[in-house]
């Protein structure tokens, strides 16, 4: 399969998804839009179906806006892997602290995963082509994480709500910290300044970037 990243910006509350193809297979980071849009959009024949290769769904954290069709997902692909937190456990079962109840719903979650916490800055998946770690980087929620892609052209981190171009995500939530986001982004700013991100919303850029414009940077 042809090695692609693809950002599918049609997540509930503008947030993205991101489909990665290549020879491993499909990884899905975040479940914020349905596998027929999705389809549609990435032109990915079969994906809806569950015909596609898909090896996992990587979530970045517990919010509404970004695992809202994850239920849908592991339907299709049941033997795909679900990596999430358990530190954001509570959110899944509660509107509030997942923010349905913004897009003026009650929806609350419950699937299987496998737990990152404790597994910070380790490869939760690798073979011959591709390699994924993990980083715990609480702030925006208790379980954020962020996922490093590497082989690919490129290094590439997925950074849910922890950094947007610019900007953070909000820490006056529940499970939020503005402390632990200070931390976390003092972490960040030590990584490769190349390293490009890939936010839960808005566009991507890179650390470098982010090191020298984004304000809350400015530790």
């Amino acid at each position: 399969m042809e090695r692609r990243l693809i950002t599918v910006p049609y997540g509930p509350l503008k947030s993205n998804m991101y489909v990665i193809t290549g020879p491993s297979g499909v990884f899905i980071v975040d479940t914020s839009v349905s596998p027929e849009r999705t389809e549609e959009y990435c032109k990915l024949p079969g994906l809806s179906k569950g015909e596609c290769k898909v090896k996992g769904f990587l979530l970045t954290h517990g919010h509404y806006d970004h695992i809202k069709f994850i239920s849908e997902w592991m339907d299709l692909y049941p033997d795909a892997q679900v990596f999430f937190s358990s530190k954001d456990a509570e959110l899944l079962g509660n509107a509030y602290m997942n923010c349905s109840y913004m897009d003026g719903q009650q929806i609350t979650y419950d699937f299987k995963y496998e737990n990152m916490s404790g597994l910070d800055g380790m490869y939760i998946y690798k073979d011959d082509n591709i390699k994924i770690k993990v980083f715990e980087t609480p702030g925006h929620t208790m379980g954020s994480v962020c996922y490093l892609f590497e082989q690919m052209s490129g290094d590439v981190l997925f950074t849910g709500d922890t950094v947007f171009r610019g900007s953070i995500g909000r820490t006056d939530m529940p499970g939020g910290s503005m402390k632990l986001m200070t931390e976390t982004l003092k972490r960040v700013s030590a990584f490769d300044p190349g390293l490009i991100i890939y936010p839960g919303h808005g566009p991507g850029s890179t650390v470098e970037d982010e090191a020298k414009y984004n304000p809350f940077f400015d530790l």
